[in-house]
């Protein structure tokens, strides 16, 4: 019999620092039963906006959200023309709350107490819904740490630590919270600069399965099966004060820039969600930037006080071996847990991979068009670099502890 449960769970979550996969950790949730006919009941009539791309879009950069088109649909179209259509479509990151009435079956079923947080269910959760090839671009999360839940179908996660090099990290398209990378997963027309990626590790999540994504870690997720749908929860992270002075300063930068560029060129710079960035007045950019501060101070001037009252007993006990580095171990040995550190994948690997998805979604006497191969940022050479140097971490870090400095000193 398993030995996980939600508090030891909770306890890992914070903790762990590597993926971990829970294999049929959620079977029991009702939802993970549903067929195809029963979500369409789920979602009804509603006309649902899905982000679209043709399958055989090829580029050096990932296929970014502003060079998708976006189609409406009811759950039951979608799932009609999915043997049919040449795209892939993606009804991405929607919260629950906002697409679910409180009353709603999926509403009163989706709890993450199983996780140790009883506290959140719905109104905490983003849903997933797409086709094959459907795919979100490889990113960092700058906040918090991630659970996902696969409830139909199978999802591909390619995943990065946060110190991975190669991966050509890029602000732009911005995006509060999200650092992309320049290279295409899905299918790149070089596979050259692959070649020297380490320390990746891949699962492929099936119906009934959970993923614990420790904060910072690269990850590409792309749908296996013709009919995917997943949800997942942010939780907040220790880090995220000190994070958020970080986002706060970039979002400034980046605002002042788009203020004075051409809308359409601004456009480019950004993530459609980001749209409204350059109409922010800058008194409110910083009325952010001061707000996330504060409580970056407050938090460190409380930390220093509980560690002023720090014993000597304290600090040996601190020295002795970590527990929970030991209870994973053995976790991971129990095979009624049926859990598991994501695998390794090599560069190797990955090219094979990739040239799969080459393969099939691109004809080989498919001929594309230039606006297909050409990423959208290609033209923004200068802005983007500009962009990119100033918001890179060591440098963004030397001027949050240059405004800490003179902020501790003017109080």
């Amino acid at each position: 019999m398993s030995s996980l449960d939600g508090e030891i769970l909770r306890n890992l979550s914070t903790k762990i620092g590597a993926p971990l996969v829970l294999r049929d950790f959620i079977r029991k949730w009702p939802m993970c039963q549903w067929s195809a006919e029963k979500w369409c009941s789920i979602f009804g009539e509603k006309e649902m906006p899905f982000r679209c791309s043709k399958r055989n879009f090829v580029s050096d950069e990932p296929c970014w959200e502003r060079k998708c088109k976006v189609k409406s649909m009811t759950f039951k179209n979608f799932v009609s023309n999915l043997d049919s259509s040449d795209e892939w479509m993606y009804f991405d990151y929607k919260y629950l709350h906002q697409w679910f009435s409180s009353d709603s079956e999926l509403f009163k079923e989706v709890s993450w107490k199983d996780f140790g947080y009883s506290n959140k269910g719905a109104s905490d959760t983003t849903l997933w819904v797409g086709n094959k090839g459907a795919h979100t671009p490889a990113h960092q999360d700058t906040y918090g740490f991630n659970i996902v839940s696969q409830v139909y179908g199978k999802k591909l996660w390619i995943l990065f630590p946060p110190e991975a090099g190669g991966l050509k990290p890029t602000r732009v398209p911005y995006e509060e919270s999200s650092i992309y990378s320049e290279l295409n997963f899905y299918c790149p027309n070089n596979l050259d600069v692959f070649n020297g990626l380490s320390g990746g590790r891949m699962v492929v999540l099936s119906a009934g399965d959970a993923l614990l994504v420790p904060r910072g870690w690269w990850h590409y997720v792309q749908n296996v099966d013709p009919l995917n749908i997943s949800l997942n929860m942010w939780l907040p992270h220790e880090k995220d004060t000190t994070t958020r002075v970080s986002e706060a300063l970039i979002k400034i930068f980046i605002a002042q820039i788009c203020k004075d560029l051409p809308q359409e060129t601004a456009k480019l710079l950004l993530n459609p969600n980001e749209d409204d960035i350059s109409d922010t007045p800058l008194a409110v950019l910083f009325l952010q930037l001061e707000t996330v501060a504060n409580i970056y101070l407050d938090s460190r001037r409380k930390a220093r006080r509980v560690k002023r009252q720090k014993t000597c007993e304290d600090d040996k006990l601190a020295t002795t071996a970590d527990p929970e580095e030991y209870d994973l171990k053995m976790l991971l040995e129990d095979k009624a847990n049926k859990m598991e550190i994501a695998p390794s994948i090599t560069a190797s690997d990955l090219i094979d991979l990739l040239k799969k998805n080459l393969k099939e979604n691109v004809s080989t006497d498919a001929v594309l068009e230039d606006d297909d191969v050409d990423g959208s940022t290609s033209t923004l050479c200068l802005t983007k670099a500009v962009i990119d140097a100033f918001s890179q971490n060591n440098v963004i870090e030397l001027v949050k502890q240059n405004l800490f400095t003179r902020l501790s000193q003017s109080y």
